[in-house]
């Protein structure tokens, strides 16, 4: 905790939080429009980064102007974000072989959805490398769960991913949001660890359910990408015994360019990035889909 520590949620997890957090409202009878526009306070526009917590509050402001029911809509979403994320894994999985020295970072769930389906499939013989994904540290609790499934696991410091890279056969990693040109968003480190992966030859691997393309991608928005405090990185205690006038500055997220990018495993399948827009229409049925922005339709919700 002095250095940083901080059990912070992951993409997935932080929308299941957010569909908490509605359901919890729309139970308890407040106003619906008030509770949708406090959710993009709290969960969109304090994690830009998150795709996922965007798309879906969009899909549920749609329905509720229509007339729908928020509470099914949120119980439908609750139920499909866990599942495509647990058939992502299950995509990834299978590019999991005994033998295989793999490298992740940070903590994401449907990257530990895969290893849970490659264990459940009966590959026992990998080795993990995990960076301890400063700022935040959320390396030591994914490499905690890791060995809790029985896997050998090595921490290692962020600075050390190429030196330990000759040792790595593929690289598996999560995503806060993935761009029209298969860019992948994710913790900070992301893009120096495909950096390095690409420089190796060794193959990246993203674990990623189609609910995280950043739609406002398409029509040439970038992902707005946000910094932390030096709270991230020490307590106040630690701190005061640092020069003064000392200042920090903490990056939280970074985009991994698509040619790093092996492959993009979603419930659809293990696809290139060059595939997304494939995804996207499939989805929506166009390209570019008629969508209007989250933030116009929050403006026109009204209380019912």
């Amino acid at each position: 905790m002095r250095h940083g520590f901080s059990r912070g949620s992951t993409a997935t997890e932080h929308t299941l939080r957010m569909l908490e957090y509605i359901g919890e409202g729309v139970r308890r009878g407040e106003d619906v429009a008030r509770v949708l526009r406090d959710a993009y306070e709290r969960f969109v526009k304090t994690r830009p980064t998150s795709a996922q917590a965007y798309n879906v509050l969009r899909d549920i402001v749609a329905r509720y102007r229509e007339g729908g029911d928020v509470a099914e809509a949120v119980e439908a979403w609750r139920g499909r974000v866990v599942e495509e994320c647990r058939e992502a894994g299950l995509v990834a999985s299978k590019r999991l072989v005994d033998g295989d020295v793999v490298l992740t970072m940070s903590r994401s769930r449907c990257v530990l959805e895969a290893v849970k389906a490659a264990a459940e499939r009966g590959v026992r013989d990998l080795v993990f490398y995990v960076t301890e994904s400063r700022p935040g540290l959320e390396g030591l609790v994914m490499a905690e769960e890791l060995a809790g499934l029985g896997y050998r696991v090595k921490l290692i410091v962020d600075s050390a991913a190429r030196f330990f890279m000759e040792d790595v056969d593929k690289v598996f990693v999560g995503a806060e949001a993935v761009a029209m040109n298969g860019a992948v968003v994710g913790k900070v480190g992301t893009s120096l660890v495909a950096l390095v992966a690409h420089e190796a030859r060794v193959r990246v691997f993203t674990v990623a359910p189609s609910s995280k393309i950043s739609l406002a991608t398409i029509t040439g928005e970038l992902v707005e990408i946000p910094e932390g405090d030096w709270r991230r990185l020490m307590s106040p205690d630690v701190l005061a015994d640092l020069p003064e006038g000392y200042n920090a500055r903490v990056p939280l997220y970074d985009a991994a360019p698509p040619q790093y990018i092996d492959g993009i495993a979603t419930e659809k399948g293990l696809i290139a990035p060059q595939g997304i827009p494939v995804i996207i229409r499939e989805l929506y049925g166009t390209l570019p889909p008629r969508l209007p922005r989250l933030e116009d339709m929050l403006g026109m919700v009204k209380g019912r």
